[in-house]
């Protein structure tokens, strides 16, 4: 039989973390890993983020353009090029997120092709590869009643994982 512990409130349990030596430099550490990545986020997006203010889009990050509501088509052959650049996974799947908007169907072909090459799994850092999963946000965009047969056939290929479910919406939206 196990010992139930008396509970104790979040403010002591947090007293208690900030009085615990390892606690902190674990997270000091978790801190410093964390600032590492942004400052390699930020430095990789920069070249990318300066062609797109090039064109007008005044933006701060490449997550300003999955956050809007806001039309960019002027951005979307910036972001194919940028696509097929040698970038790491997080950033891929950004450009790719950034491409899943209705005005860039025309991209179906190249969208297609790099989720088919796009990995799976788990990369170097230990974070789950994305970039499959963005492309096929992507796809599902800016599917059309024309391309459905691909759809299906990406959606039933067992070999592109859990990213699949990204594409049943735009398969609930098909008439056929």
């Amino acid at each position: 039989m196990t010992k139930r512990r008396a509970p104790i409130t979040a403010a002591e349990l947090t007293a208690k973390l900030q009085a615990n030596p390892d606690f902190l430099a674990r997270q000091k550490e978790r801190e410093q890993a964390f600032a590492e990545r942004v400052a390699r986020n930020r430095a990789e997006e920069a070249p990318l983020l300066l062609e797109l203010r090039s064109v007008g889009l005044e933006i701060q990050a490449l997550s300003d353009l999955v956050n809007t509501s806001a039309k960019y088509d002027v951005a979307i052959p910036i972001l194919l090029r940028h696509l097929l650049l040698p970038y790491s996974d997080s950033m891929r799947e950004f450009i790719a997120r950034s491409l899943a908007v209705p005005e860039a169907r025309q991209a179906w072909p190249t969208l297609i092709a790099e989720y088919r090459k796009a990995s799976m799994g788990v990369g170097d850092n230990g974070f789950r590869l994305g970039a499959k999963d963005g492309l096929a946000c992507a796809l599902s965009a800016t599917a059309t009643e024309a391309v459905m047969d691909d759809l299906v056939a990406l959606a039933k290929d067992r070999t592109n994982g859990s990213s699949r479910l990204l594409l049943l919406s735009a398969l609930k939206k098909s008439k056929s």
